[in-house]
């Protein structure tokens, strides 16, 4: 009986692993591994890099609207924060100068306007119809539907803000009134790349010229005035801004700087009012309000 015992326990020796055996076993899995992540890596970076450019175009989209797109009857979609709130994403206010805004608050707050339901912004302005002011001009009876609906951006459920497939914020570069005029993310050095590089997208596309004509029998003596509405939550979260037309001329009209969306121009020719509801688009609009008389 003792002798099975001793062959039994000398059978279970020999078929494990020795030391030295263990130590070349680790060592080969080490070497797959190693050429492994080698032979995957630059598939990863180019992923990443592709996946920081997707992120930018949500941005940009989210932002402007999709470029491009119409509705059934042939009118352009715009759509987008601009459309809706009439600026582009800015810092929220109180915050200090915009000099200054980074120092107070990061470039997650200063985004979250695209996504954030608790922002300044989305409390204080949401999405509802507002009327023109009453003084100097009366513009009380005409209506916009504005203000914030989003998310206009999804954000990973749990997250509390956008990161770039390195694990960083997208960095806002802010114009002289506090918006956000362009976006960047910074890629390292990677497989693919010999040199650290920038990825950035432009949001300046969001205002356009609006020009037009106002065609009257008589243009030398009639009373034309031209103003065009458009929703502002930087100058009043209750009425509607009002554009004056920058053109000197009495039968034509120019606004150089209105945001994309839906938008109210109003002319006064001779003590009766004219409104067009327009869609501002990416490429401008030129509208045209014939007023002449018929001769039948």
């Amino acid at each position: 009986m003792r002798t099975s015992k001793i062959q039994l326990v000398r059978s279970n020796l020999r078929h494990g692993l020795t030391l030295l055996e263990l130590m070349v076993v680790l060592v080969i899995l080490a070497i797959v591994a190693t050429v492994a992540v080698q032979t995957l890596q630059p598939r990863v970076d180019s992923e990443r890099l592709q996946t920081a450019s997707r992120l930018l175009e949500q941005i940009k989209t989210s932002t402007l609207g999709p470029i491009q797109k119409y509705q059934v009857d042939g009118t352009p979609l715009i759509s987008g924060f601009v459309a809706d709130v009439g600026r582009l994403p800015a810092a929220e206010p109180g915050f200090g100068d915009v000099e200054n805004a980074f120092q107070n608050q990061t470039t997650t707050q200063v985004l979250s306007e695209l996504w954030s339901d608790q922002s300044e912004l989305a409390l204080n302005f949401p999405f509802d119809f507002r009327s023109g002011p009453e003084q100097p001009v009366d513009y009380s009876q005409i209506q916009l539907p504005c203000g914030w609906r989003g998310p206009y951006m999804q954000i990973p459920v749990g997250a509390s803000s956008v990161k770039d497939p390195w694990g960083n914020s997208p960095e806002p570069v802010l114009d002289a009134e506090g918006c956000i005029e362009t976006v960047r993310i910074e890629v390292p050095v990677t497989s693919v790349t010999s040199e650290p590089q920038t990825l950035d997208t432009s949001l300046t596309g969001g205002k356009v010229q609006v020009t037009g004509k106002v065609m009257v029998d008589r243009p030398e003596e009639s009373s034309i005035r031209i103003a065009l509405l458009t929703p502002s939550p930087d100058s009043s979260l209750n009425q509607l801004a009002v554009l004056d037309d920058e053109n000197q001329q009495p039968d034509s009209f120019l606004f150089s700087d209105v945001t994309i969306g839906l938008r109210a121009i109003v002319a006064d020719v001779d003590g009766q009012r004219h409104v067009k509801y327009v869609q501002v688009s990416h490429n401008g609009i030129n509208v045209v309000f014939d007023l002449r008389q018929r001769v039948n």
